[in-house]
């Protein structure tokens, strides 16, 4: 995104999901905050008599939306903004058994791979230490309710995690809201079962 000149469909598609990816990792008031202090560090670059006051561009943009990043987060300012970062995010199984405590241990095993691209669409594969959403919801669904939904480091590509529940659980997977630019996100999820 930082170095789009002419690629409209950058801007009107990646760009959205990458500012709601942002906000769903340092939260809405630091992505306020950092908006906020962007436009009010250049809010007057042109109005100036001096022809050599800089005009902000996206670097500057990028700079102020990293000051209110944590350190854990830096990695997808640079994957979302100044590369070009692909997800193959899949749920593999998801199986559920009841507890003596009347509660559901749904055992989800998922699969996480990062590819960078350069451009021309030569594809390289990149390592994993990215904090991915994993859920496990309940319902129809059209209807259903997130009974876990918490951000995970996926270090290897293959990962099973085993997560207790209040209410009969029906699906889980990985980055189940689609929040990252994966080729194929209907793959993300997979109907929980009775082993």
């Amino acid at each position: 995104i930082v170095l789009v000149q002419r690629e409209a469909y950058v801007w009107y598609q990646k760009g959205s999901l990458v500012l709601y990816g942002l906000s769903d990792f340092i939260g809405e008031d630091k992505l306020n905050l950092a908006l906020h202090n962007f436009l009010m560090q250049y809010r007057y670059a042109n109005a100036t008599d001096n022809q050599d006051a800089p005009y902000p561009d996206t670097r500057q943009f990028v700079a102020a939306l990293r000051a209110q990043t944590p350190p854990e987060y830096q990695y997808y300012i640079t994957d979302a903004f100044e590369n070009i970062v692909l997800y193959d995010n899949k749920a593999l199984t998801a199986t559920y058994v009841q507890t003596p405590d009347k509660k559901y241990k749904v055992t989800l095993t998922v699969q996480a791979k990062k590819l960078k691209s350069d451009g021309s669409g030569s594809e390289t594969p990149m390592p994993l230490a990215d904090y991915i959403d994993i859920g496990v919801f309940s319902g129809k669904k059209d209807h259903e309710k997130a009974l876990y939904l918490k951000k995970e480091k996926i270090t290897q590509e293959k990962q099973t995690f085993e997560i207790v529940v209040d209410q009969l659980p029906t699906r889980a997977g990985i980055d189940p809201i689609n929040k990252l630019i994966d080729r194929i996100p209907d793959d993300n999820t997979i109907d929980v079962t009775k082993p």
